[in-house]
């Protein structure tokens, strides 16, 4: 699969978690559920410790970017915690090491699979899951550009999967 698209369908954002849930992958869970909440990118991700989100309503992801934590998110969190130190990788494998980003890659590509989903996501949709959903209940671009990095508008909707021709934004009524 040459580039990866939004999860735009929330029934199957459900299924994927369902399907977590049923294979108690709660770890798993609690990775997506993060990055579609928050926009948080894969590697940002493996390097948090059980220090860095416990006991945390936000989560900082660079020092002026902290994004609020909902409470599906706060609950995952405790029990994903629940045995582990603080300094301990929030995911970690069996050895208590960082996980590799492969080791998430061909996860989540066998959750979709059994979901009959394969080849139409990838674990970069995560990120643009959450940005095609943000911007379609805020219309806030510039925001999006901020946390992303991204220099422009356009990159902005390639990256979310729009093809919005920013001409129709014009709003009658301006008159000064």
């Amino acid at each position: 699969m040459g580039s990866s698209i939004p999860i735009k369908n929330i029934q199957e954002i459900n299924c994927i978690k369902d399907l977590y849930r049923q294979k108690n992958q709660i770890s798993e869970l609690l990775m997506f559920t993060l990055a579609i909440n928050t926009g948080i990118d894969l590697i940002s991700l493996l390097n948090l410790r059980v220090k860095d989100i416990k006991n945390k309503k936000y989560l900082c992801i660079e020092k002026n970017k902290s994004i609020p934590l909902n409470e599906e998110i706060l609950k995952l969190i405790a029990e994903v915690i629940k045995d582990k130190k603080n300094n301990e990788y929030l995911f970690s494998n069996a050895n208590g090491n960082k996980r590799h980003r492969t080791t998430v890659f061909y996860s989540f590509k066998n959750i979709i699979a059994e979901l009959g989903l394969r080849n139409k996501y990838s674990v970069a949709s995560w990120r643009k899951t959450f940005a095609y959903h943000y911007y379609h209940k805020y219309k806030d671009l510039s925001y999006l550009q901020w946390l992303f990095n991204q220099t422009n508008i356009n990159m902005a909707l390639k990256f979310i999967d729009e093809d919005e021709n920013m001409n129709l934004r014009y709003r009658d009524g301006i008159s000064l």
